[in-house]
């Protein structure tokens, strides 16, 4: 009914009054957790964007720690290719070497033998001679040849070990590299997390401190504000007197230095040792502040 109406919208307004009322009463604690959320809100994107630029920094280095290592793997490859062919190239070029002179030799020597019987119907006293003859060089070819085989096998072998060396202090290098890359990026990984959580504490310690002085009531505040003035003003006062006292007691240690025939070292001497006091008071007025 209409006395309805009128009675439901009269409380709806008396309703709507009382929650303004008390909305205006709670502003300041509505701004305090606004504050706090927004803080809050803040804090978590900066812990966000930090956990991601780690992520970042970390990826980038494995990947070149693993570009790096297969870069050495193929350059070794490659190196090892290029010294197999050359060995190989080497050995075919000596075996086509050793046959030619075999061939050449074996060719000599039937040429000698022919020449020899053919010359022995002829020479005949001149066959032992030449027989002779022959076996001596044949005898010192020998000789000769076993000393070569030895020098080339003793050459060989000293230029096997030397490649071999070269090899493995290459492959060592390349090793260390890679532990030095790795140490690298564990240490700038721990530097990063370091730095993260000092930054974090100082942080946590800031708004501790702030915190606490926020609980305090606004008289303590008052009164902590008050004393920290009257302190500071004393100390001024004490330091000043203390400085006037020290200038005037190291005049007159000076002047009487110099009545006794002192020299001028000994009158800064006493006026020093006269303002020796006055590092401790002033030592003690930053403990009392």
């Amino acid at each position: 009914t209409y006395i309805r109406k009128i009675w439901l919208g009269a409380r709806t307004r008396r309703k709507y009054l009382e929650l303004m009322e008390e909305f205006a009463r709670h502003v300041q604690k509505v701004v305090t957790i606004q504050r706090y959320a927004r803080g809050f809100l803040v804090r978590l994107r900066m812990w966000r964007q930090a956990v991601r630029a780690e992520e970042e920094l970390w990826g980038a280095l494995e990947i070149q720690r693993v570009w790096r290592g297969y870069l050495g793997r193929v350059r070794w490859e490659a190196k090892y290719e290029e010294v197999w062919q050359r060995e190989m190239a080497a050995v075919t070029l000596q075996r086509h070497i050793r046959g030619w002179l075999a061939r050449t030799k074996v060719g000599r020597i039937r040429r000698k033998i022919a020449r020899a019987e053919f010359e022995r119907a002829r020479r005949r006293f001149r066959a032992a001679q030449r027989v002779q003859a022959l076996m001596r060089g044949a005898l010192v070819r020998k000789k000769f040849l076993r000393r070569y085989l030895r020098a080339r096998r003793a050459a060989v072998n000293i230029q096997r070990v030397v490649r071999g060396h070269a090899l493995r202090k290459r492959l060592w290098q390349q090793v260390k590299e890679q532990k030095a890359v790795s140490i690298e990026a564990h240490v700038r990984g721990w530097l990063v997390r370091r730095r993260k959580l000092h930054l974090i504490a100082k942080v946590i310690c800031i708004q501790r401190g702030w915190r606490q002085w926020l609980r305090k009531p606004q008289e303590l505040r008052d009164a902590a504000v008050a004393q920290r003035k009257e302190r500071k003003e004393q100390a001024e006062k004490k330091s000043a007197a203390l400085q006037e006292t020290c200038g005037a007691e190291g005049a007159q240690a000076h002047s009487r230095g110099r009545c006794r025939g002192v020299s001028h070292g000994g009158g800064r001497r006493a006026a020093s040792e006269a303002c020796v006091v006055s590092p401790g008071w002033q030592g003690m007025t930053d403990q009392d502040r």
